[in-house]
C-alpha cells in the first residue's frame, strides 16, 4: 500500500506538470493568432485564425470560410459567427458539439490517525488505511457508459487488506430513462453519503449500521417523471457488494424522489428481501433451533437534505422489520447532520445518531444490533486543494450499558 500511495502522488504530481504547460501553449496559441492576422493559414495549437468579417466554417480545425458575413451581423452571432481578425477558430459557435468517448481514472484514498479511550480502560492509537478505491470509468456515447471500480479495505483483523468489486456496470441513460445493470451503487446509499458529505471520515447510518447497502449486484431503473419528480425500481442480490454469488433470495426495492426546488431533495424508499432457505436448512442440518421460522426482511427509509453555499443539513430515518429474518425484530436509527461553510475551503460539521432495536415477538428473547446506542462527531474539515483533504475529529460513542467511548482522529483523503 505504501508503495501505491508513492505512485499515485507522483502521478499527482505530472498530472499537476501537464495541466500548468498544457495552459501555457494554449495561451501563447491566442497569443501568435493575434500577432499573425494576415495568415489564415497559420495554425496556433492546431486552431486557425480568421481574418475580420469572415464566417466559421463547421468543420473543426477550418480556417473561416471565404464569403463574407453581413454588416448588420454582429461577430460570433449563433449559426452565422463571423471571426474578430486574428481570432481563434472556434469550432463551437453555431455548430453542434461533436461527442468523442472519454475516459476517467477514480482514484480514493482514505487514512487516519487516531487514538482512542473508553470508560471500560481500553486504550489504542495509530494508524489506519481505512479504504483505498481504485477504477475507471469510461463514456462510450452520450447514451451509454461502463464502471469500474475496486476496493481495498481494512479487515477485521486490522492487518489485512481485503479487495472487494466496489463497482462494476453498464449504464443506459437518455430522455429521462437511466438503466443500470452489474455491481451498481444504490440511490439511497449514495444519497445518504454525498449529503452527509464525508464519507472519508465516517460511513452514512445506512451503511454503518447495517440497514442497508451502498452497492449491490442487480439492475436498477429510474425515470424522471419531469423536472421534480423521479422514480426507481430494483432487484438486487440483497447481500452487498462483498457477497455477490449467486442465490435464491432477491431484494426488491422502489422509491420516490422529490426534488421541488435547487438544492432540496426528499426520498422515500422501501423494498422487502425474500429468506434465504439455504441458510434455514443448513442451521437445521447442523442441529440449531429448527424452531426458528425466518421472514422476509422489511425497510423503509426517508431522507431529506438542503444544500446551498452557506451550509448543508440532511436527516434520515430507517425502519428495518424482522431484522436478520426473524420476527418480531425492529431496528429503527435516526441520523441528522449539518456542515457550515465557513471559507471555499474549510468548514465545519456536526452530526448525531441513534440506533434502538426491539423484540417485539412473544419469546422476547435477547436481541440487540451491535450498533445500538448513541454516536456524535464533531470536526473540521479543509480542502488543501482540489485533490486533497483533511478533517480533524471527535467521535463521542454511548452505548446500551452506558459506556462511553472517545475516538479523536485527523482524517485525510486524496482523490482525483
Amino acid at each position: 500500500m505504501k508503495k501505491i500511495i508513492t505512485t499515485l502522488t507522483f502521478a499527482v504530481a505530472i498530472m499537476l506538470g501537464t495541466t500548468a504547460m498544457a495552459q501555457h501553449h494554449h495561451h501563447d496559441g491566442k497569443e501568435c493568432c493575434q500577432q499573425n492576422t494576415n495568415n489564415t493559414e497559420l495554425k496556433c495549437q492546431d486552431k486557425p485564425c480568421c481574418k475580420e468579417g469572415q464566417k466559421e466554417a463547421a468543420v473543426e480545425h477550418q480556417c473561416c470560410a471565404q464569403e463574407k458575413c453581413k454588416d448588420h451581423q454582429h461577430p460570433h452571432h449563433a449559426q452565422n459567427a463571423c471571426c474578430k481578425e486574428g481570432e481563434m477558430h472556434n469550432h463551437h459557435n453555431g455548430h453542434a458539439h461533436e461527442f468523442r468517448p472519454n475516459g476517467k481514472v477514480i482514484v480514493n484514498l482514505f487514512e487516519h490517525f487516531g487514538a482512542t479511550s473508553t470508560s471500560t480502560g481500553w486504550n489504542q492509537n495509530g494508524f489506519q488505511m481505512e479504504r483505498a478505491y481504485f477504477g475507471y470509468k469510461y463514456q462510450f456515447s452520450p447514451e451509454w457508459s461502463t464502471t469500474v471500480i475496486l476496493d481495498a479495505q481494512q479487515g477485521n483483523d486490522l492487518n489485512i487488506e481485503h479487495v472487494f468489486l466496489k463497482n462494476a456496470f453498464v449504464q443506459y441513460s437518455s430522455k429521462g430513462l437511466t438503466v443500470s445493470a452489474g455491481v451498481i451503487p444504490t440511490v439511497q446509499g449514495t444519497m445518504a453519503e454525498n449529503c452527509w458529505g464525508y464519507r472519508y471520515v465516517a460511513r452514512s447510518m445506512y451503511d454503518l449500521y447495517g440497514y442497508g447497502n451502498t452497492a449491490d449486484l442487480g439492475i436498477f431503473v429510474k425515470y424522471d417523471i419531469n423536472d421534480i419528480l423521479s422514480a426507481d425500481l430494483s432487484m438486487l442480490n440483497g447481500e452487498g457488494f462483498r457477497k455477490i454469488q449467486l442465490n435464491d433470495h432477491y431484494l426488491y426495492g422502489a422509491g420516490i424522489t422529490f426534488s421541488p426546488y435547487k438544492g432540496f431533495n426528499l426520498r422515500v424508499y422501501g423494498d422487502i428481501q425474500t429468506t434465504d432457505t439455504n441458510a434455514v436448512l443448513n442451521s437445521t442440518l447442523s442441529g440449531a433451533d429448527t424452531s426458528y421460522t425466518p421472514s422476509a426482511r422489511k425497510n423503509l427509509q426517508v431522507h431529506a437534505g438542503y444544500d446551498n453555499k452557506y451550509f448543508r443539513v440532511g436527516a434520515e430515518y430507517n425502519w428495518q422489520f424482522c431484522s436478520d429474518f426473524t420476527k418480531g425484530h425492529l431496528a429503527t436509527g435516526l441520523s441528522v447532520y449539518a456542515t457550515g461553510k465557513v471559507t471555499p475551503r474549510l468548514n465545519i460539521f456536526a452530526r448525531y445518531d441513534r440506533g434502538v432495536s426491539k423484540d417485539n415477538s412473544l419469546l422476547a428473547t435477547a436481541w440487540n444490533y451491535n450498533q445500538n446506542g448513541q454516536n456524535m462527531f464533531f470536526g473540521v474539515d479543509y480542502r488543501i486543494n482540489k485533490m486533497v483533504a483533511i478533517a480533524p475529529a471527535v467521535q463521542y460513542h454511548i452505548d446500551p450499558a452506558n459506556n462511553t467511548t472517545l475516538y479523536a482522529y485527523l482524517s485525510g483523503k486524496i482523490s482525483f
